[in-house]
């Protein structure tokens, strides 16, 4: 796709709002930029929103679009054929561990902010949630519809949730697409109950394989990608907008998924608890927490 100089917008650094910036990466004409005081790194100048809104038709969740690694409707078709435990399972369990103690975790109402075709709606259902979604596409929200789970078709900005409505809100692979992420934070906090979880997964930008790779870092997808984050700077943000309790580890599905697939993490437990397997699963999260392209943070309100 290409696009005109009109089609581009200058922007500030979302978290501090400093105009002082050192370009770090180009790709595919567009610069990725790192705030000179707080750190984080952002795509400047980027694509206006009717522009960026325009990028998430059908196509790109056939894996068409900008990201090539994405295909959802081949995700969904996977997902309906087995029912085993899956990542997914290991995530919903963790997000469990973290809340309060609860006679009916069926009370549990959890939100999908950018539930894509509902693979993890599913599943979380699975374990007992009360599952909402909100999705801008109406093409991937009636794949979430036809799961019996119900989806609103709007922006975090036009959604009206009462404060104190959730649990649990999940954010995957979502929140360096958000144009305003300090804006969308504050709102998700006030939308979650006192004790309440916020999980989300995204790229690591300190990982090696950027350090390496540079801008052929696949991370780096300037015109939805429009904000990359450290450990440090998702730490500040979630710190700005008041979570008490914080985790950002990083760990991507790669190591995860052996874990899993040698039976070392298993349904219904975030850690396990034979005293062999939680040293192997201890031992390859330390390692995945130095390699990993990925981060998955939870933070409680």
């Amino acid at each position: 796709m290409e696009f005109k100089e009109q089609d581009f917008e200058s922007v500030i650094c979302d978290f501090c709002g400093a105009d002082d910036y050192t370009k770090r990466y180009e790709k595919r004409g567009f610069w990725m930029v790192q705030c000179n005081k707080c750190g984080l790194v952002y795509t400047n100048p980027r694509l206006k929103q009717e522009k960026i809104a325009a990028l998430y038709d059908a196509d790109y969740f056939q894996g068409h679009g900008f990201d090539k690694s994405i295909d959802y409707v081949k995700d969904v078709k996977e997902h309906t054929k087995k029912d085993d435990f899956t990542l997914e399972d290991w995530d919903c369990d963790n997000i469990l561990s973290l809340l309060p103690p609860s006679t009916n975790p069926n009370n549990f109402k959890l939100l999908e902010i950018g539930c894509g075709t509902g693979v993890f709606l599913d599943k979380a259902k699975k374990h007992g949630f009360d599952c909402y979604g909100l999705e801008l596409s109406e093409y991937a929200a009636n794949f979430v519809r036809n799961m019996g789970i119900p989806v609103e078709t709007k922006s975090i900005e036009d959604a009206n949730y009462p404060p104190n409505s959730f649990d649990v809100v999940v954010m995957r692979e979502v929140i360096e697409h958000l144009p305003h992420p300090l804006e969308s934070l504050q709102t998700i906090h006030s939308w979650l109950k006192p004790g309440g979880v916020l999980f989300m997964a995204t790229g690591n930008y300190d990982c090696p394989e950027r350090i390496l790779r540079k801008s052929d870092w696949f991370y780096f997808m300037p015109e939805g990608h429009l904000n990359i984050f450290s450990n440090r700077t998702m730490c500040n943000y979630l710190q700005k907008v008041g979570f008490r309790k914080i985790d950002v580890t990083n760990q991507g599905d790669k190591l995860m998924e052996m874990l899993r697939s040698k039976n070392i993490i298993t349904s219904g437990e975030a850690k396990p608890r034979n005293i062999f397997k939680r040293l192997v699963f201890l031992s390859v999260r330390g390692v995945n927490h130095f390699i990993s392209s990925g981060m998955r943070i939870y933070a409680v309100k």
